[in-house]
């Protein structure tokens, strides 16, 4: 692309605040134009923010907002909550973290007061000066989503880098708050820009060979907001939710290593996305043990939006023509590819922790373990039937795979049950208290939770486990969750979940139920129901509840109660 490919990078790249009013008129005009893709129709200046511009924004980030808007806090204070961001939420980003916090405190009016208002709507209920100067959690959050709504409409008809980020960052605010309309509409907003600015191309990217680093950085950031967009989808998939984007169409490669981001740096490698242009063309880009985190993190997003996808498909478990255990072969022999850092260890996770990517090697892992979960999990009802004696002749007469396969599946299910609880509890003693976190990270406690619940009421499930260690992963669950729910409005469905799951168990004998010093038993009651009795229950239950499930938490949909029709019977799963 030669001088043009500058052009176009600086056009993608600049910062909306410098915008003027001949640059708003250009823009308009422009704006079917660039349906056609292309970028110049963009002409956004290059420079800092334009002092005699009548729309420039004073020195100070208070000053942002007009008087009709709540007002952002004290400099300090915002940048604080620029810091907590990139370190505790989004640990892999779009945003370039040292320039971007050289720019705060150097020039407050280059950075778009938008994204800074979408960047604190979801950072503040992490950060301790702003809690404290709203008063909890919950009224700072709604603060700025308050301030970055009541600046939508203005920026949504302004097609640049700052707004496709802060669009994007705005949808996660609104998911994590429980409001999935708006959240759907402003992610909506965020692929369409997306588009129009052609980030998902390669050819976006291309720069000369002598380009500065300051070029490269602004280039990475921009690749890496495609991919994050790219990947948040994939988090939320559903059998009813499209692909914003083709894998056809998608020609950018991954993401390059934070090293390479933060200096500026033309990465050696890249990698590249399975199904794409890129990956059709060179299959070794997709499983090259050079692979960054950043690419390690897309690419199980997007194993998990298969899985998700999969999930949610009505029909399942009648006639699946193998793509069940050719999904599960996928998952197994990724793993078996990733680099030998971003498979899961302890020692593995103090090393991400020291680097300060442990939350982003967590989601790596997590939601790895959580995709082989789910597929299986799926087959529930299956798996009771085929483990209960009195129905073992009924599935050999429909000819049905025979028992011993729901065997393999149930203990091959427990196992990444047990492997995700190890991960959750590795998690809970490396995190300081005020440390954001991803609210995927949460439905994974609940999701080992749930299933440690219904393994401590039936252990026939899996024999291998024993049922005090059922007992253990499902109270341990609970207890990372009543710390973790307040956080994420959208997540406190979870934590009320597995409390409904787990109190009528507190009120049963577990198979191996503890004693108290005077030798009675800790539990008043003996169960003995079995897998018989869950059969009974389970007409609409296990996988019609967990399909409801997976479906609320796709759609981060607060209205949706995750315990209708649970009522307090444990003999229904979940």
């Amino acid at each position: 692309m030669g001088e043009g490919g500058v052009e176009d990078l600086a056009i993608i790249c600049a910062a909306s605040t410098a915008q003027d009013d001949d640059w708003v008129a250009q823009e308009e005009s422009h704006i079917g134009e660039a349906v056609a893709g292309d970028l110049a129709s963009f002409p956004l200046p290059k420079t800092p923010a334009d002092t005699s511009c009548p729309n420039a924004s004073p020195p100070s980030l208070s000053g942002f907002l007009s008087s009709s808007n709540p007002p952002l806090p004290p400099d300090n204070e915002v940048i604080e909550g620029c810091r907590t961001f990139v370190t505790s939420y989004f640990q892999l980003g779009f945003i370039p973290k040292a320039m971007f916090q050289e720019n705060l405190v150097r020039d407050p009016a280059s950075t778009s007061r938008f994204l800074l208002c979408c960047i604190l709507s979801i950072s503040s209920r992490f950060t301790p000066s702003l809690v404290h100067r709203y008063g909890s959690a919950t009224t700072a959050t709604n603060h700025f989503l308050k301030a970055a709504r009541a600046l939508a409409p203005e920026e949504m008809y302004r097609p640049s880098l700052d707004n496709t980020q802060a669009f994007f960052l705005l949808a996660i605010a609104e998911w994590g708050n429980g409001d999935r309309d708006r959240s759907s509409m402003d992610m909506g907003v965020a692929v369409r820009m997306a588009t129009l600015l052609k980030l998902h191309r390669e050819e976006t990217y291309t720069l000369p060979p002598d380009a500065d680093a300051e070029q490269l950085v602004r280039a990475e950031s921009a690749r890496r907001t495609f991919w994050m967009i790219q990947s948040q989808e994939n988090l939320h998939s559903g059998y009813s939710t499209p692909a914003p984007f083709s894998l056809d169409d998608i020609t950018a490669y991954l993401p390059c290593d934070e090293s390479d981001f933060a200096f500026g740096v033309v990465p050696a490698t890249r990698s590249a996305l399975p199904g794409t242009p890129p990956a059709l063309a060179n299959p070794a880009l997709e499983t090259g043990t050079s692979r960054c985190l950043f690419a390690t993190l897309i690419q199980a997003h997007n194993l998990w939006g298969q899985v998700a996808r999969r999930a949610g498909r009505p029909g399942l478990g009648s006639d699946d023509s193998g793509s069940h255990s050719a999904m599960i072969a996928s998952l197994r022999s990724w793993e078996e590819e990733m680099p030998p850092r971003h498979k899961w260890s302890i020692w593995n996770l103090r090393g991400w922790k020291a680097e300060s990517l442990h939350l982003a090697y967590l989601s790596v892992v997590m939601v790895l373990r959580l995709s082989n979960i789910v597929i299986r999990r799926i087959y529930i009802d299956q798996i009771i039937r085929a483990l209960s004696s009195t129905t073992q002749d009924a599935l050999s007469e429909e000819g049905q795979a025979p028992s011993e396969f729901w065997k393999n599946m149930s203990n091959e299910l427990f196992a990444n049950v047990v492997e995700l609880h190890e991960q959750v509890e590795a998690y809970f003693s490396v995190r300081s208290r005020d440390e954001g976190f991803p609210a995927i990270l949460v439905f994974c406690v609940y999701i080992c939770g749930s299933l440690a619940s219904y393994l401590w009421r039936h252990p026939q499930l899996c024999p291998h486990i024993a049922p005090s260690e059922a007992e253990s992963m499902a109270i341990g669950s609970l207890k990372v969750l009543g710390e973790l729910h307040e956080a994420w409005p959208t997540s406190a469905r979870w934590q009320r979940g597995l409390q409904q799951i787990a109190s009528p168990l507190s009120n049963t004998v577990s198979p191996v139920a503890g004693k108290d010093p005077s030798g009675a038993g800790l539990f008043a009651r003996q169960d003995n129901s079995g897998l018989d009795a869950a059969c009974n229950t389970i007409a609409d239950g296990p996988a019609d509840q967990f399909e409801a499930e997976l479906a609320a938490f796709l759609n981060g949909d607060l209205h949706y109660d995750l315990l209708e029709g649970l009522g307090t019977s444990v003999g229904q799963f979940d």
